[in-house]
């Protein structure tokens, strides 16, 4: 269950595995294999990504642009000179020569809102303490980090906190740390990893 309330919190690896008294490797290995569950459907309400896109009426043109979406942004998320440069202060602007994004997004707002996305991805994963992961589809391993800095995201917002700053595990309104640890619980009760 501790396990399960970092994970929902966006705590680092070091410090999970300090908290619990278990190795690196576990957490770094059961924070992984709880963030494969994000796909499956009880955990939609955190992440949103199973709504439909209302202005598309046909499911298989639905599927491409989501493809497409994904690809984007992955393409961009795993140019790691790029990131690397511009959190150094070696570029000014945002986005490198290289980029994709201004093919793909017509408006300035939705190319900063994309690198918004990515930016947000790359932080909740160098706060974890969690960079190569072998073996994975750059699109997919892009869409899992999603899914989880959009589960994260939503759990800070709609969760009361504690005195201390972590999340209230009582708090078992819609969106809350607590909701969230229940329907994990439930999930591996049903299911174990």
């Amino acid at each position: 269950m501790r396990l399960i309330y970092m994970f929902a919190q966006g705590i680092s690896i070091e410090i999970t595995a300090r908290s619990t008294r278990l190795s690196k490797k576990t957490v770094r290995t059961v924070f992984l294999k709880l963030r494969d569950r994000l796909t499956r459907p009880v955990f939609n309400r955190w992440h949103g990504t199973h709504r439909r896109l209302l202005k598309l009426v046909d499911p298989g043109h639905e599927a491409l642009v989501r493809v497409t979406f994904f690809d984007v942004l992955a393409e961009c998320y795993f140019n790691q000179t790029c990131h690397r440069n511009w959190t150094l202060g070696n570029r000014k602007a945002r986005q490198c020569r290289s980029c994709p994004l201004p093919g793909k997004f017509q408006t300035d707002q939705t190319k900063a809102d994309a690198l918004a996305l990515i930016d947000a991805v790359h932080e909740l994963y160098r706060r974890l303490g969690l960079r190569l992961e072998k073996g994975h589809d750059p699109v997919r391993l892009f869409r899992l980090r999603l899914l989880h800095t959009t589960v994260v995201g939503t759990v800070l917002n709609h969760s009361r906190k504690l005195q201390t700053g972590l999340l209230d595990p009582t708090d078992m309104s819609y969106l809350a740390c607590g909701s969230l640890i229940d329907v994990f619980l439930t999930d591996l009760a049903n299911d174990p990893l």
